[in-house]
């Protein structure tokens, strides 16, 4: 019988989709079951959503790849972090193997395939929720930063590693293949992985890239709306962009739609552009990473969200957590978002282009329109379905199933 569940995540805070729901995972368990919930993070504070539930929280203070300013240590680290498995083997070492589960949702930034090495180590069985493709891809993103387009090559091929498609430069695409095959060896050789996928379309684009998975599930991400408020989006005339900023989200398209149509515009989030894209759109309003409750003061003034995403993505939360406020979104067409948004209906599906984007945002300053959509986005949205109870059914049934 199940009885300890540990969430593995490299952040103890809000720091985009796979984070967030890192953390929804382990406050819905909290609410809804009858386990001791565990968080294991290596870097930073707990959020206040963590703190105020019943879950036994590691913070480690190790710094991110981005934050170490040792590069030797973060080129070292990074492949793996012994401190992380030395760290993971002290706290848990207590718990019984038959009754703990560890779930793993990210690595690659301060944890390292180090955390799936120490879980098997204590025979605890591992889940893994996959949020992006670093399963197969050096870079996380079947993307090539350099041509700016999506990559069809076979991971780790020849080709694959003789790419320059680094979003920095081929050494630093180097030292991701080098890492890769550490990852690999650690996790392709536990035949006992339960892997969850969020979408078809994501499980779809892996399943062509990695050896197929004995045990793998979908299991969709639970959509966290507390405060169910609907936003009258035809009265507003803010823009928003919700998300990473790094080329693959599509914030340097947001920007110059944004400037080109010129109507206002939010970015919301953090990355490697934010310090560029500040600087080249004074125009635009930058506020970085906010809480849920911040975050809401500008869905109340909001018109649309664009979500100019340029690679496969798997199962984006922004775009059906708008909607369930009421909020039409602008999508591009590469991604599960699509799945989402009925052409015309509660929202507009087009190209990966600032051109299709600022097309749209000029069919968007129709007010009937946008009405039309809001309301449509407002009361075809199935809350229960995508809640963090029936979230948390679904992922109790599935360990139990195990």
């Amino acid at each position: 019988m199940i009885k300890n569940v540990i969430i593995a995540c490299d952040y103890a805070f809000y720091q985009g989709g796979a984070a967030n729901v890192a953390i929804e995972t382990a406050i819905a368990l909290a609410k809804y079951s009858d386990y001791n919930i565990y968080f294991f993070a290596g870097n930073g504070n707990p959020c206040a959503d963590l703190l105020d539930h019943k879950i036994d929280i590691v913070a480690l203070d190790y710094p991110d790849l981005l934050g170490n300013s040792n590069k030797m240590d973060a080129f070292c680290k990074g492949i793996y972090n012994v401190n992380v498995e030395k760290r993971f083997k002290k706290e848990y070492a207590f718990l019984n193997s038959n009754e703990t589960i560890v779930h793993i949702h990210t690595w690659t930034k301060v944890l390292s395939s180090a955390v799936f090495h120490a879980a098997k180590a204590l025979g605890f069985r591992i889940f893994l929720t996959v949020h992006e493709y670093f399963l197969a891809c050096p870079n996380g993103a079947c993307y090539n930063y350099v041509k700016n387009k999506i990559c069809e090559l076979s991971p780790m091929s020849l080709q694959c590693i003789c790419c320059n498609c680094d979003a920095r430069n081929y050494l630093h695409k180097l030292w991701r293949c080098i890492r890769q095959i550490k990852q690999n060896n650690i996790i392709r050789n536990n035949k006992d992985i339960s892997y969850i996928f969020i979408s078809q379309y994501q499980k779809k684009q892996l399943l062509k890239r990695i050896p197929v998975p004995k045990n793998q599930y979908i299991i969709q991400n639970p959509i966290p709306v507390e405060n169910s408020f609907q936003v009258e989006a035809w009265k507003n005339d803010l823009y928003l962009y919700i998300g990473r900023l790094s080329k693959e989200k599509g914030p340097h398209i947001f920007c110059q739609a944004i400037t080109d149509a010129a109507v206002k515009g939010i970015v919301i989030g953090d990355g490697l552009m934010f310090d560029e894209l500040k600087k080249t759109y004074p125009n635009l309003v930058f506020t970085g990473w906010l809480e849920k409750i911040e975050i809401d003061k500008y869905l109340r003034n909001a018109r649309a969200l664009i979500f100019p995403t340029q690679w496969y993505e798997g199962s984006p939360l922004t775009v059906p957590e708008v909607q369930a406020h009421g909020i039409p979104c602008i999508v591009t067409n590469c991604s599960s978002a699509v799945d989402d948004i009925k052409n015309g209906v509660n929202g507009e599906i087009v190209e990966k282009s600032t051109e299709s984007i600022v097309k749209a945002i000029k069919r968007f300053s129709d007010d009937s329109y946008v009405k039309k959509m809001s309301k449509m986005a407002y009361s075809s949205f199935d809350l229960d379905n995508r809640s963090e109870k029936q979230y948390a059914t679904s992922l109790i049934d599935l360990y139990n199933s195990i």
